[in-house]
């Protein structure tokens, strides 16, 4: 009997504490409800970055919108401080509303939510000037003794997207979703189901992807005025070095799509003749592609010292490992190259482009025992009829293939850039035919030999891999029968 009594006054006792611990932190923080600037300022200890053309301290002004709006969206280039602007969102939220929740959404859950956005909030909440109650681990925040009844969780957006359409809470919900651009529709449709509530809100932040497509392009392109936009280029960021900025337009090109994103904060228009839109790199970016044990090497020759690179790409089926490349005209260390990639990978297939230089590789590559396939980039295509030649059909079936979700390549921005770069046009009989290599590096100031020896690799227009008998090694015709 004392027992029970004994267990029944502990459990009185936790539950008066219980609803102690909520009135204590809103009486400390409570009259930062609608004032996140303030809680920044006076709580955190922290100042706004500011624009370099006005001086407005735009991520303060994002905080204020977010205090008196449902919806806010974020675009920018890189630097601007978006995760900065997330964490410190996260932690006004949670400490001002008692028994709240915020939800943290984002492509990928070990490199983006834990490594970044949570790294980010356990910063703020170090340097505090006040001590906050909150606990941060990995992929959550929890507020001291109340477990996720009052926390913030971090999720990646990939999988069952009726998760994320279950959050609710007593004192409210903020949904903040990080790298807005690389999170599905399905996943985005979802959280509306979490903005039900009396005190619903949700922050959507990203470097801008391709034009026409996702939720992410849909926000900032519709009408809708329940949005407040913001958008903020990391030219107009006093977080920004100006140096920094020139050294990406030398790298990629004012007019790229890389430079109009992760710079100026502006979706990628595809425009006309652009052979991989930036919206078909994402997608291959994000496929869902299991590698093959079949591995092919596609080698791409460099043609001339005028800064083109020797490329080596490894793909395991549709799936894309990555590109070696290298500055050399020497072709016997180029082909003792590929024969240090053979050793590593084991491929069943060994693809060069043996237009100009590149033949003799295949040959030297040949007299040491190996089988390789002669593709001829300006030679005739399979399908003569859509197409110049072989180059453009493999390109082209790349292409159709990324479209299809049938490929996955590495978030790689040096092999998006050359991918991005390549155009094609229409010959006056119809044909598709791609800008030659000497004038994407006049117009881009860089060749495509990524891209180049990915479509060795991955793209079709090239007849399968056949059994040969011993007789077609013996004369000598072993690699001659593609293309």
């Amino acid at each position: 009997m004392n027992r029970n009594i004994d267990r029944f006054v502990r459990q009185m006792r936790d539950q008066v504490a219980q609803l102690e611990v909520p009135q204590e932190i809103e009486d400390q923080f409570g009259s930062y409800r609608e004032n996140p600037v303030g809680f920044c300022e006076e709580i955190l200890g922290v100042e706004s970055a500011c624009r370099r053309s006005n001086g407005e301290p735009y991520q303060f002004r994002v905080l204020k919108d977010l205090a008196k709006h449902d919806r806010v969206a974020v675009r920018s280039g890189h630097g601007p401080g978006k995760t900065t602007l997330d964490a410190w969102a996260l932690i006004w939220f949670l400490v001002t509303r008692p028994l709240s929740r915020v939800v943290v959404l984002a492509p990928e859950f070990t490199r983006q939510i834990r490594a970044i956005v949570f790294s980010e909030v356990r910063k703020w909440v170090r340097r505090s000037k006040v001590t906050l109650p909150l606990n941060v681990m990995a992929s959550r925040v929890l507020v001291g003794g109340f477990g996720e009844e009052w926390s913030a969780t971090g999720m990646g957006t990939a999988g069952d997207p009726d998760r994320i359409e279950g959050f609710h809470a007593e004192g409210g919900v903020l949904v903040i979703a990080d790298e807005m651009k690389g999170i599905p529709t399905e996943a985005f449709d979802a959280v509306q189901g979490a903005l039900t509530g009396e005190d619903a809100k949700v922050l959507v932040t990203s470097v801008p992807g391709g034009a026409g497509v996702g939720p992410f392009w849909r926000v900032f392109a519709n009408t809708d005025d329940r949005w407040r936009l913001h958008h903020i280029p990391s030219t107009d960021s006093d977080r920004v070095r100006p140096e920094w900025v020139e050294e990406m337009a030398d790298r990629w090109g004012r007019g790229s799509p890389l430079f109009q994103m992760r710079v100026l904060g502006e979706f990628a228009d595809a425009g006309e003749g652009v052979l991989f839109p930036f919206a078909v790199i994402e997608r291959a970016q994000q496929a869902d592609v299991k590698p093959s044990d079949q591995v092919t090497l596609g080698v791409d020759v460099a043609r001339s010292v005028a800064g083109d690179l020797n490329a080596i790409a490894v793909a395991r089926g549709g799936w894309l490992d990555g590109v070696t490349t290298w500055h050399s005209t020497d072709l016997m260390e180029v082909a003792q190259r590929v024969m240090q990639e053979v050793a590593k990978h084991g491929p069943a297939r060994i693809r060069v482009d043996v237009g100009g230089v590149g033949a003799g590789v295949a040959d030297r590559l040949r007299e040491q025992g190996y089988f390789v396939e002669d593709v001829h980039f300006g030679g005739g295509a399979l399908d003569v009829q859509r197409f110049r030649n072989a180059r453009a059909e493999m390109h082209w079936s790349m292409r159709e293939r990324m479209e299809a979700g049938e490929v996955h390549i590495p978030d790689d921005e040096v092999l998006t850039a050359d991918l991005s770069a390549q155009r094609y046009e229409f010959t006056q009989d119809g044909k598709i035919k791609l800008e030659s290599k000497d004038e994407t590096r006049k117009r881009a100031g860089h060749s495509p030999d990524r891209s180049d020896a990915v479509a060795l690799a991955i793209g079709g227009g090239i007849a399968p891999l056949v059994e040969v008998s011993e007789e077609w090694f013996d004369g000598g015709l072993y690699g001659q029968f593609v293309l």
